[in-house]
């Protein structure tokens, strides 16, 4: 809904980035009814980097109505749509973080693990003989069962 804003006796409805294309127009118009054609531009543009209504942008007589007024709104547009992916990609600033850690952290997560299966290992077979490892194959398990 339009808020409406009096300065110097001269009241303004100022849109919201829901409201109708049609509303962004009749604020244009008023604007230019009472600051002129110039200052009409620079202050609707501020408004629309603000609260612009981008579904507008998809209405064809919107953006034949932009070409005639000669308004220029598509660098804001995109601008506010890699403004979003960056906040999309960049949740909480951690995005980057993240992968720093990762990239760091799964290696040394990585090579502990390697470490330990090896200290494991060792420890294991430090007092083996042959005929544990002769029980490992299927021969030598045969022999002890024969032993038995």
């Amino acid at each position: 809904m339009a808020i409406p804003v009096t300065a110097y006796n001269k009241t303004f409805l100022i849109p919201e980035s829901n409201d109708p294309c049609e509303i962004w127009v009749g604020y244009f118009s008023k604007l230019k009814s009472e600051v002129g054609s110039e200052n009409a531009k620079m202050l609707w543009l501020i408004t629309w980097k603000a609260k612009g209504a981008t579904s507008c942008l998809t209405n064809p007589s919107f953006n034949n109505w932009l070409i005639k007024n000669k308004i220029d709104v598509t660098n804001m547009a995109t601008r506010t749509l890699s403004d979003l992916s960056e906040i999309g990609g960049n949740f909480l600033g951690m995005g980057k973080d993240i992968t720093k850690i990762l990239s760091i952290g799964i290696p040394v997560v990585l090579g502990s693990v390697l470490i330990g299966l090896i200290i494991i290992f060792r420890n294991t077979t430090k007092n083996a003989t042959l005929t544990d490892l002769a029980i490992g194959t299927p021969a030598g398990s045969a022999v002890k069962l024969l032993k038995r």
